[in-house]
């Protein structure tokens, strides 16, 4: 019997990285949150995500494995995030750290921080006006790297001494930076946009 679901709050931001977020300046490797691009719907697939723009053309994030400089790894198909982990480190770093600034694929409009316990075994996402689901197994957190931990501190030229990016990496870790997913087993390619809502089961 299916364990009961559990509403964990509604999208409200999909989105892309067609080129990644990190590169290289002046010698130094950089965090660039403006190189991710918002779309209106994301596109599920078994090896990664594509978006799809207001213009209907298809922008292939760089964690697909066809991406054609794929950082695709076993898992890392799907990130979400949650804006109440964005309120929290808005509150600790400042007005900098916007939703969806840590480029996850998913942002869900949520009121408490979520842990990977709070998750369960999937999240599935419902379209509230077609009935369509689509379901995602949870495979690990997103863990942050000095990069983006470095521009969350708002040093983005990585000058945060070794204790500081320490305690920030921490501060980071544990799933408040994110989380990674992939189609659960047997589930077919879908679609997630904006007002879906998402649950958790076990």
């Amino acid at each position: 019997m299916k364990s009961k679901a559990r509403k964990l709050g509604v999208v409200e931001i999909v989105q892309v990285q067609p080129s990644g977020l990190k590169h290289e300046f002046e010698g130094t490797r950089i965090y660039d949150p403006a190189r991710r691009v918002e779309v209106s719907r994301l596109h599920v697939q078994r090896h990664g995500v594509e978006g799809e723009n207001s213009r209907s053309e298809r922008l292939v994030d760089i964690h697909h494995r066809d991406h054609p400089d794929s950082h695709h790894r076993e898992g890392n198909a799907v990130s979400i995030g949650f804006t109440a982990h964005y309120r929290e480190m808005r509150g600790r770093f400042g007005e900098h750290m916007q939703d969806g600034t840590a480029g996850e694929n998913i942002i869900i409009a949520c009121d408490d921080e979520i842990w990977l316990p709070d998750l369960g075994r999937v999240v599935e996402f419902h379209n509230p006006d077609s009935g369509d689901m689509i379901v995602l197994e949870v495979t690990r957190i997103a863990a942050p790297c000095d990069p983006f931990s470095h521009f969350a501190a708002d040093n983005p030229e990585g000058r945060l001494a070794a204790e500081v990016l320490k305690e920030t990496l921490q501060y980071l870790g544990d799933g408040r930076r994110g989380f990674l997913l992939k189609l659960e087993e047997g589930q077919h390619a879908g679609v997630i946009q904006p007002g879906d809502i998402a649950y958790t089961r076990d």
